[in-house]
């Protein structure tokens, strides 16, 4: 009988140390894995092309020179405060993202504008104009509707994982934005080593006039 005891605690003993063993082992395991996913991301360069600044600003604004004439404004508006570039840091995704280092040497450039007083029925149908058009001409919507508590309206678009456009018509002062925003691209390495950030990028940059007159 007492060896019948014996044999039996054995067994359970053995399963207890086990199960311990995996419990403890387990998150062990898996954060060994995130360091090790983590150091391989690190020395992995983003995919970025490499493309320089002005060759970009160009791009983004032969986008917003389209939208405005699809959007049907005929207001010739000049470079200046409400059209202009601007230039973010670029950051990696994955788990590089929870360090929130920007890339080295890299932007990300867009292209905004900014019409004032225009009246509502005028901003909707410019707005279902550039949503049909940037469907058919391949842009994802991924929303076009009213704010909340607002009458503002809103369409975002974009294509692949990193190009986007947004334009906006807000009630209060009739104000309708544009935005195009590029991919993240590396700078040559000769803009890139006299330039410390990505927002830096945009120095220099003069967008040209929007308009059928421009």
């Amino acid at each position: 009988m007492i060896d019948d005891l014996e044999h039996r605690r054995f067994p359970v003993l053995r399963w207890l140390w086990i199960t311990l063993a995996v419990m403890i082992g387990a998150p062990v395991l898996f954060v060994l894995g995130l360091f090790v996913t983590y150091g391989i991301e690190s020395a992995t360069p983003e995919d970025y092309p490499r493309v320089a600044p002005q060759k970009m600003a160009d791009r983004a604004a032969a986008r917003s020179q389209e939208a405005y004439e699809v959007a049907g404004f005929d207001t010739v508006l000049p470079a200046g405060q409400y059209n202009g570039f601007s230039a973010d840091s670029c950051y990696p995704g994955g788990l590089e993202s929870i360090a929130d280092t920007p890339v080295e040497n890299a932007y990300a450039l867009s292209h905004g504008w900014q019409l004032n007083d225009v009246p509502r029925d005028e901003a909707l149908a410019a707005l279902a104009r550039l949503r049909d058009h940037l469907k058919a001409d391949g842009w994802d919507i991924t929303s076009y509707e009213q704010q909340q508590a607002s009458q503002d309206w809103i369409l975002r678009l974009e294509r692949g994982e990193r190009e986007r456009q947004v334009y906006e018509w807000m009630a209060e002062g009739g104000r309708f934005f544009g935005g195009v925003h590029m991919e993240c691209a590396y700078a040559p390495a000769a803009e890139a080593s006299e330039t410390s950030s990505g927002s830096s990028y945009e120095t220099g940059l003069v967008a040209p006039a929007l308009g059928a007159g421009a």
